[in-house]
């Protein structure tokens, strides 16, 4: 489906008007990764004579011969031609085809080079370690070469897509390789889809479902792969969608989104995957300075702000300055959960859960509760206490119902509110109290929980209390004496865990 790019269409449209004219060369589209360049090429190439070639691949002279052959044998499929060996001027005859075929079959054409960057970059390591010259000239060469192709190139309107960080690629423009490419080009940038273009595509995606669209428009940041990722699984599982989106990154779902995103990057840049990964995820921990990253991963300050300015410079990062001091963030709204869950050494499950996308550790032990509708669990407790303290011998969970969290609060409504009611089969309640502590659990806390089991008892229900330890919190001997003394069950962490494995259901 393609949304709402009038702007960016009506600017190619435009600017190949021009070029019909005599006085256009072609434009250079770009934007952070995802975003729907190569989309919105596409659909401006819907009734037009031209094709896309992706130079992902094109890591050497060769491989990029056979890319740009293998697209224009659709053309011409007589195409020949013989390699010198000199890299250079083979590099500027393979661009030169498009002209050659235009000038045969007398007609303009539309090249767009996706990608373009990758093969900038890798084919002048080559080029650079064959003739034993700087890699930077190579690549000022390079540039030289594209734009005389540019200018040697009547019949096509060329253009060029990349999704590399404006800064970086304000050095092929510019500033570091000597400015081939300024003012032969139009600029088109290409932003995340607005948040209204965003529910749109995901209402259509979602069965016009307007609330689950919002959502998911919200939590995407614009960008379409991911609109489409958590669509299918809404579509599939009928999650919450903060839920679906932490389960999606658990299952790997935006692996290669973000994944493969970092790995350009560190192709680019030529720094270690591992160290860009691991800058990202410190940013992505609330480590938002130079100096912050640098005690994270345990590097001096030069080498961290080295990286992280690669990574502003690349797109990933976003900077501000306060004062005199440099705070970065992740600009990818769910890039820093990817980091968070995927990427080793992970944080505790249950700091993720508090923290991640604003899920509270009360949703999650909701939508788990829900999971556990009509089933019956059973956890033992063993010699250590490990599941339940020993506040029980066992805990069996057979319910029916979960109660709503409005339902909840009018029910409790003239006293402080528990987390979570669930009706049992026997028609007693459950009544759920979910802390997520670092600081030990003491006896008033049960107290509390005991209140609000005796206020339903006073109304005629048969009402039992759970407490829900989601966090690192120890729990002392008289929490326990009091537990057991009031018939309070208490959950540990682990038998959380176990719940959910017992259940399937996805977490952490």
């Amino acid at each position: 489906m393609f949304v709402n790019r009038e702007k960016e269409l009506q600017l190619l449209e435009e600017s190949y008007r021009m070029f019909l004219e005599g006085h256009s060369k072609g434009v250079l589209v770009y934007g952070f990764r995802k975003v729907g360049k190569t989309r919105l090429i596409e659909e401006f190439l819907k009734k037009k004579l031209g094709i896309i070639i992706d130079l992902s691949a094109a890591r050497t002279i060769t491989l990029l011969k056979r890319i740009f052959i293998e697209r224009l044998s659709q053309f011409d499929e007589k195409i020949e031609l013989t390699l010198s060996g000199e890299p250079l001027e083979d590099l500027r005859n393979i661009l030169l085809l498009p002209q050659k075929i235009a000038y045969k079959i007398r007609k303009k054409m539309i090249i767009a080079l996706d990608e373009f960057h990758v093969m900038i970059e890798k084919v002048s390591s080559k080029i650079a370690r064959k003739l034993g010259m700087k890699k930077e000239k190579v690549i000022s060469d390079i540039l030289w070469i594209i734009r005389n192709v540019i200018n040697s190139s009547p019949d096509i309107f060329w253009i060029f897509i990349s999704s590399i960080g404006w800064e970086k690629l304000q050095e092929y423009i510019s500033r570091k390789y000597g400015g081939a490419l300024v003012g032969i080009l139009d600029l088109l940038r290409v932003d995340p889809l607005s948040l209204r273009d965003s529910i749109k595509l995901a209402k259509a995606l979602v069965k016009n479902n307007t609330e689950i669209a919002e959502e998911i428009a919200r939590i995407s940041g614009g960008i379409p792969r991911i609109i489409e990722i958590l669509a299918r699984r809404y579509n599939t599982t009928y999650e919450k969608i903060s839920l679906l989106a932490i389960n999606a990154i658990h299952d790997g779902d935006f692996d290669e989104v973000f994944d493969n995103m970092i790995r350009a990057v560190a192709e680019i840049s030529r720094r270690d995957y591992d160290i860009l990964i691991q800058a990202l995820k410190a940013v992505a921990e609330s480590n938002k300075t130079t100096d912050d990253v640098a005690k994270a991963l345990g590097t001096s300050r030069d080498l961290a702000y080295a990286v992280l300015e690669e990574l502003h410079r690349l797109g990933l990062l976003e900077k501000k300055k306060m004062k005199k001091r440099v705070f970065y963030q992740i600009k990818y709204p769910l890039l820093g959960e990817w980091l968070r869950l995927r990427i080793e050494p992970k944080k505790p499950w249950s700091t993720l859960l508090v923290s991640a996308l604003g899920i509270t550790a009360e949703s999650y032990m909701r939508e788990l509760l829900a999971e556990a509708i009509n089933k019956t669990i059973i956890i033992y407790d063993d010699a250590r206490g490990t599941f339940l303290y020993g506040t029980a011998d066992k805990f069996i969970l057979n319910i029916i119902k979960v109660y709503s969290k409005k339902e909840t609060e009018r029910i409790f409504k003239p006293i402080k509110n528990a987390d979570i009611i669930a009706e049992a089969k026997d028609g007693s309640l459950l009544v759920f109290e979910v802390k997520t502590k670092v600081k030990e659990i003491m006896p008033m806390e049960i107290d509390q929980l005991v209140k609000a089991v005796n206020f339903l008892r006073s109304k005629g229900k048969n009402a039992y209390g759970i407490l829900v330890l989601l966090g690192p919190a120890t729990v002392s001997p008289a929490t326990i004496a009091r537990a057991t003394k009031e018939n309070i069950i208490i959950l540990s962490k682990d038998a959380v865990k176990l719940l959910a494995k017992k259940l399937k259901f996805p977490h952490w």
